[in-house]
């Protein structure tokens, strides 16, 4: 049983997600969960590479982002399912451990394109470095 289930969706590749979301749902209801639905969006990181964008960029970036984050949401989860949802900013693989942690989350839903058999699993960058470094129970989806 889970009290909180964190979810990272790959808004650019809805399709990708649905899977991994089904399985996410269906955990949250077993277990009368809540599931937050996270995306990340890369940051800046070298002031350099920022130095080429306009000051507002990174806020009307966060603002759409969220915004189909929350149709996203409210399209495919149930209404009796209590969850949240939010935009992080920067690598994607510390962002979706660091809410696991800010959130409490006991279980991390999330899907990877590469898995091939249970015995011999090849995880992409984001999806191997979450499951190798967090704190909590990981399940990796196949879409």
């Amino acid at each position: 049983m889970f009290s909180k289930i964190l979810i990272p969706i790959d808004l650019e590749n809805e399709q990708f997600a649905d899977k991994a979301l089904a399985v996410a749902i269906q955990q949250a209801t077993d277990s009368n969960a809540s599931l937050h639905v996270v995306t990340v969006i890369p940051g800046f990181g070298m002031s350099m590479v920022g130095s080429f964008f306009p000051e507002d960029a990174i806020e009307k970036a966060l603002t759409a982002v969220t915004k189909k984050l929350k149709q996203y949401v409210n399209a495919k989860i149930p209404e009796s399912v209590n969850v949240s949802a939010k935009v992080l900013q920067g690598k994607s693989h510390k962002e979706i451990l660091k809410e696991s942690k800010a959130v409490g989350a006991d279980l991390i839903v999330i899907p990877s394109h590469n898995v091939t058999r249970v015995d011999k699993v090849l995880l992409g960058s984001t999806t191997s470095r979450v499951v190798e470094r967090a704190k909590v129970s990981v399940m990796v989806i196949k879409p």
